[in-house]
C-alpha cells in the first residue's frame, strides 16, 4: 500500500508554527511566574549575554511585541521552506546565530530579544533572491510582506530607543548576503526542464554559432558542421 506524499504546501509552514508556539509558550510562562526572561536576551560584549543569541528570538517585551512578531515570522518562514527547502534551514540557522552574533558584538549596551532580526534577515533574504533570480513568484511574496508591514524599512535606523535597530539592521545586511551566495542553489519553484527542451535550446546555440546539422534519411542528427557564416576577423 503506497502512503500519501505529503503536500508541501502544507509542511512548508511547519516550521513557523513551530517558532509560534515556543514564543508563546514562553510568553505565557514569562506573565504568569515573576521571572524576568528579558534577562537572557542578548546583552554586547558580556559572555553571559553570549546565551541570548540562542534564545532572545523567544523572548518577547509585551503582548505588542509578540502580536507583531508573530504573523511575520510564519508567512516568511512558510514562503523560505517552500521556495527553498532545501537550504531553508542553513538559511534560518545561520539569520539566527550571526545576526545575534553581530548584535552581541555591536549592539547597545541593553538586553536585545525578540524575533525580529531573524525576521529581516528572513524578509530581505526572500525579497533579493527573487531580485538576484530574477524570479516574480519569490519576490511577490516579499513585496506582500513588505505591503503588510510597510515601516520594516525604518526599523534599521535608531530612530526608537527602545527598538532593537541593531538586530533589524544586521538581519537585513545577513539576508542580503545570503541572497547573493545562495543565489544559485536550493530552490523548489524551478521548472522541471525535459530532454528535448535542452537539447532544443542546445541546437538553437549551435545554429547561430554558424553550424548546420546533418541528419540521416529518418532525421537523427549524425554530426554538426561549421559553415564559417559567424566567424569574426578583427583589423
Amino acid at each position: 500500500m503506497s502512503q500519501k506524499k505529503a503536500n508541501p504546501f502544507i509542511t512548508a509552514g511547519y516550521v513557523g508554527v513551530f517558532l509560534l508556539l515556543i514564543m508563546w509558550g514562553v510568553y505565557i510562562v514569562d506573565w504568569i511566574f515573576p521571572y524576568d526572561f528579558a534577562k537572557w536576551g542578548v546583552y554586547p560584549r558580556k559572555v553571559s549575554g553570549l546565551w541570548g543569541i540562542l534564545f532572545s528570538p523567544f523572548i518577547h517585551g509585551g503582548l505588542e511585541h509578540i502580536v507583531n512578531n508573530s504573523p511575520p515570522i510564519l508567512i516568511l518562514s512558510w514562503a523560505l521552506y517552500y521556495f527553498y527547502r532545501k537550504i531553508g534551514t542553513q538559511i534560518l540557522a545561520i539569520s539566527w546565530i550571526v545576526g545575534g552574533f553581530f548584535v552581541w558584538i555591536a549592539g547597545r549596551e541593553a538586553y536585545h530579544i525578540g524575533m525580529s532580526g531573524v525576521i529581516y534577515s528572513l524578509a530581505f533574504f526572500i525579497f533579493f533572491s527573487g531580485v538576484f533570480r530574477r524570479e516574480a513568484k519569490v519576490m511577490a511574496i516579499a513585496l506582500f510582506v513588505a505591503f503588510l508591514y510597510g515601516s520594516m524599512i525604518w526599523g534599521i535606523f535608531p530612530l526608537d530607543p527602545k527598538v532593537s535597530f541593531e538586530a533589524h539592521l544586521f538581519g537585513a545586511l545577513i539576508g542580503v548576503a545570503l541572497a547573493y551566495f545562495y543565489r544559485k542553489e536550493g530552490e523548489t519553484f524551478k521548472k522541471k526542464r525535459y530532454q528535448f527542451e535542452i537539447d532544443d535550446e542546445n541546437d538553437a546555440k549551435l545554429l547561430e554559432q554558424g553550424y548546420r546539422k546533418i541528419v540521416d534519411e529518418n532525421g537523427f542528427t549524425i554530426r554538426w558542421e561549421h559553415t564559417g557564416k559567424n566567424d569574426h576577423h578583427s583589423l
